[in-house]
């Protein structure tokens, strides 16, 4: 058997590799009939990105091999380390020699778009329908991976919102502060973290909101001063796009006041994502847009810099017009592709597996390994993951597929802190503030949404750090417009109007 190599990779960062599906496998498994050993097993090729340097050759993985016994297929791993992932996929696909199946990991995407629209990647919809289990995947998760009304993309399933409020709750309670409830609360508490000394160094070297170059987790403060999430209904039931609104300037109006009062780091310039390992490091006092999974990692990272810290969740802050909320998403971390060019019988082997990495069966896998070898099984009738688990880096390269909102909570940690991401996850469950039109790609978003981001970022930027005035907003506004901003408001509200304007 050939040997590839497998790097280790995070459970968030690698949540739709389709290891991650493939390796779904339980050994309790009751799903068609063990395949004809004098079969010759297919040969499926896996593109995939990894998140770290954890290495193991392809014969050391006893789930990989697991997997093929049962399959009857021989997987041909192209693991990409994360940061090279888009330029590979882009050179591989214009080479044309593509996997059998790979990964997109986000979703609207223009380059994606390009390449269905040119034909690159199957339609589904009739794979979808010997799929049971897939099909079961709320509606919703499907369609909004649709592009010109087909199916391209198997979901990656996550919960519809997800990200939470974290804060330092031992800062705030040695400096005699409430939780923040309001919009002003929030900035009232960035900067006693920033001016206080709350980590009771004697240094001003802390600060109260983490965030980096590209204003990263900053969403429920840009919805809580009304910028809607992409695109905002207005009064008269037309879009405009959230950049471009009054709430963005006055949220910019606020960031850089913060940054004004050292209530955001002086380095956001070099921070893109920082944001993280400003937290675990004991730097800041809050992100205001946590993924829950993130959580586990990050109270334990942060502990071993303070043990005493305290890190909880809160609700997101409230508006002057009562907004509150978080992002709303599409319900999917993008999805897997099938190449075109793959023939029927090989496209049907891989949604056999997806299907089955999507069952009751393949979830026990992806959480305790191969019965027997990865975990064993207490009296109680639960399961205890040994050492050959971590070692096949089965929590690494495996997302529960099943769409569940509970995915985020991390099975390997402790129950108290699992307890912790339950309790978030219901808590936020019912706040996503949702883009009306939330996987539409305009023709002129493909052409020239690069150029104009690129544009806003290098606007907003300069405004917050106070390099321009914040009247520079409106020029940029302007520009924004003139750079196809206005074009692509125009396709963006004929498609709204032509979908009933729901």
């Amino acid at each position: 058997m050939t040997k590839h190599r497998i790097r280790k990779a995070s459970t968030l960062t690698v949540t739709g590799v389709l290891m991650a599906s493939l390796i779904g496998c339980s050994s309790s498994d009751k799903v068609g009939s063990s395949p004809d050993a004098s079969t010759k097993p297919m040969d499926l090729s896996v593109m995939f990105y990894t998140s770290s340097n954890m290495q193991f050759t392809h014969d050391d993985n006893e789930a990989i091999k697991f997997l093929e016994k049962k399959f009857n297929v021989h997987l041909n791993l192209m693991d990409v380390p994360i940061g090279d992932y888009t330029t590979k996929q882009n050179v591989v696909i214009a080479s044309g020699d593509l996997p059998d199946v790979m990964v997109w990991n986000s979703f609207p995407d223009a380059g994606l778009s390009n390449y269905i629209k040119q034909g690159a990647f199957m339609q589904l919809e009739k794979y979808i329908e010997s799929a049971p289990t897939l099909k079961q995947f709320p509606q919703k998760l499907w369609d909004n991976l649709k592009v010109d009304g087909h199916s391209y993309l198997i979901p990656r399933p996550r919960p519809i919102v997800r990200t939470g409020v974290v804060i330092r709750k031992d800062w705030l309670d040695k400096l005699n502060l409430p939780i923040p409830k309001t919009i002003d609360d929030f900035a009232k508490v960035a900067i006693a973290f920033a001016k206080n000394d709350p980590d009771g160094d004697g240094k001003a070297n802390t600060y109260g909101i983490a965030t980096g170059s590209n204003l990263e987790n900053l969403n429920p403060i840009f919805l809580a001063l009304g910028a809607g999430n992409g695109w905002l209904k207005q009064a008269d039931g037309t879009l405009i796009n959230s950049n471009i609104t009054p709430g963005m300037k006055q949220t910019l109006q606020l960031l850089r006041d913060l940054y004004a009062q050292g209530a955001l780091s002086k380095d956001i310039a070099v921070q893109q994502g920082m944001v993280r390992k400003e937290l675990q490091s004991g730097k800041a006092g809050m992100v205001v847009e946590s993924y829950i999974v993130d959580y586990a990692q990050d109270i334990t990272a942060l502990k071993k810099v303070d043990p005493k810290a305290e890190l909880i969740f809160i609700d997101p802050p409230v508006g002057p017009s009562g907004i509150s909320g978080f992002n709303g998403t599409t319900g999917n971390a993008g999805g897997w592709l099938i190449p075109a060019k793959v023939k029927p019988e090989k496209a049907k082997k891989i949604m056999e597996i997806l299907d089955w990495e999507a069952s009751p069966d393949g979830a026990h896998f992806g959480k305790f390994g191969v019965d027997g070898i990865h975990n064993t099984k207490n009296a109680d009738g639960t399961f205890t993951i040994n050492d050959k688990y971590k070692q096949d880096n089965l929590k690494e390269l495996i997302m529960v597929s099943p769409y569940d909102i509970y995915s985020y909570v991390d099975g390997g940690a402790p129950q108290e802190i699992q307890k912790i991401q339950r309790d978030a996850l219901d808590m936020i469950k019912d706040k996503g503030i949702f883009s009306p039109v939330p996987s539409y790609l305009s023709p002129t978003t493909i052409e020239k949404g690069a150029d104009l981001n690129k544009l806003k970022l290098e606007y907003y930027f300069k405004i917050v750090t106070g390099e321009l005035p914040i009247s520079a907003f409106d020029e940029f506004v302007v520009k924004w417009n003139a750079g196809g901003g206005d074009q692509m408001t125009k396709d963006t509200n004929e498609y709204y109007k032509a979908q009933g304007s729901k």
